[in-house]
């Protein structure tokens, strides 16, 4: 219902998160339901950014980053091949510390994105890699661990808006 109301307002791209907690339950029917999804974005035309999640703690430490493999490699071994796959979002905001992380917490999550782009550079040679960044700064800090730059906007004018697209753009 959704992506057809989308493509009544001539969309052309949904973004998903998804979770490693709601994969790791039942991998098949989540892997299952990802297909389907893709699928339907397919049927109507539209590109499908997948933007991958993963457990806080499992972030913050990194003798535990490895355990995502198997993950990002069943993701990329069920979609890298699918038409309407246009992006892997390997890490949402990860230079975002919302005022409650330090400096070196939210450099180790920048260091997990890295990672990440890094493990789907090497999963899957075709698709194309990004990192949702909060800020131009995060998103020139990662500029080298991805294919297609990216950041999310808050601020609160059009003005300041302008100036950082401005500013990423170069």
């Amino acid at each position: 219902f959704e992506l057809d109301l989308a493509r009544q307002l001539n969309l052309n791209q949904a973004r998903v998160f998804i979770t490693h907690d709601a994969y790791s339950p039942d991998p098949r029917t989540f892997l299952d339901r990802l297909r389907h999804l893709a699928g339907a974005c397919e049927e109507r035309d539209i590109g499908l950014m997948v933007t991958i999640m993963y457990p806080r703690d499992m972030v913050a430490d990194r003798s535990r980053w490895p355990e995502v493999r198997g993950f990002a490699s069943d993701l990329v071994q069920t979609l890298s091949d699918h038409p309407a796959l246009a992006f892997w979002d390997v890490s949402n905001e990860p230079d975002w510390g919302g005022g409650r992380l330090s400096p070196e917490q939210v450099q180790m999550r920048m260091d997990h994105a890295r990672y990440m782009a890094d493990l789907f550079h090497e999963l899957d040679t075709a698709t194309p890699v990004t990192i949702g960044a909060t800020f131009v700064p995060g998103m020139e800090a990662m500029a080298d661990a991805m294919d297609v730059l990216s950041f999310h906007d808050y601020s609160p004018t059009r003005a300041e808006i302008r100036a950082n697209i401005a500013r990423a753009k170069e």
